[in-house]
């Protein structure tokens, strides 16, 4: 299977935004389905919007979507710069973030109170030894699409679209157990595994590097 690629930038007249802003609620729900559980999807739909928004609309920003005959069937999103993205947005909107995740607070202070405290703090986890890796951050696939190669189209414009802005690496981080399937995908597109740490609740992550210059 070949998708149609897209890449998203802000739109630029009244018509764009609200077809933007419908595709930001696609966007969101992709994710969703694709990530059941996990630790943005726990944040909410509006928290996604805020997220995907901010990757289209800062120039360090990537975000490029799969389509099949006019339906969203797979994202991939990052930044050239981690650390200055993730102050900057939060700096920009941190207040619609607050918001967003006001229902969250409701259902379960303690537990989205720390995953809010866990994104304000976020900085990427750039690899030292690669201080100038852009950050692939998310990759989502809609599960109708699994094993029909959209996600490995989908990294590999990612890829392109940071060697076209001057960048020599990409770099990610996933979960190091009962992940399998994703660590495999990502070895199968030519990433070596950089190294493996810890975050806060003894979750194991591997950090996966590709020289793309």
């Amino acid at each position: 299977m070949t998708a149609s690629l897209r890449h998203l930038r802000p739109a630029d007249d009244p018509a764009g935004w609200k077809a933007q802003s419908r595709l930001l609620a696609e966007l969101a729900k992709l994710h969703t389905e694709a990530f059941p559980g996990f630790f943005l999807t726990t944040l909410g739909g509006a928290f996604l919007r805020l997220l995907y928004e901010s990757f289209i609309h800062e120039d360090d920003g990537i975000c490029i979507v799969a389509e099949e005959n006019g339906r969203l069937v797979g994202l991939v999103a990052g930044t050239m710069a981690p650390s200055g993205f993730f102050r900057r947005i939060l700096r920009k909107r941190g207040l619609r973030f607050g918001l967003a995740t006001l229902p969250g607070l409701v259902r379960s202070p303690v537990f989205a109170a720390r995953k809010c405290a866990g994104a304000i703090f976020y900085r990427g986890e750039r690899p030292a030894e690669n201080p100038d890796a852009a950050l692939l951050s998310s990759l989502a696939v809609s599960p109708s699409c699994h094993g029909k190669g959209v996600g490995r189209q989908l990294v590999a414009a990612f890829n392109d679209e940071v060697a076209r802005r001057g960048g020599s690496a990409v770099y990610l981080t996933t979960d190091n157990q009962g992940n399998d399937r994703t660590n495999r995908f990502y070895e199968s597109c030519g990433f070596e595994l950089l190294d493996t740490f810890q975050r806060p609740g003894n979750r194991t992550m591997n950090r996966w590097i590709k020289n793309v210059a």
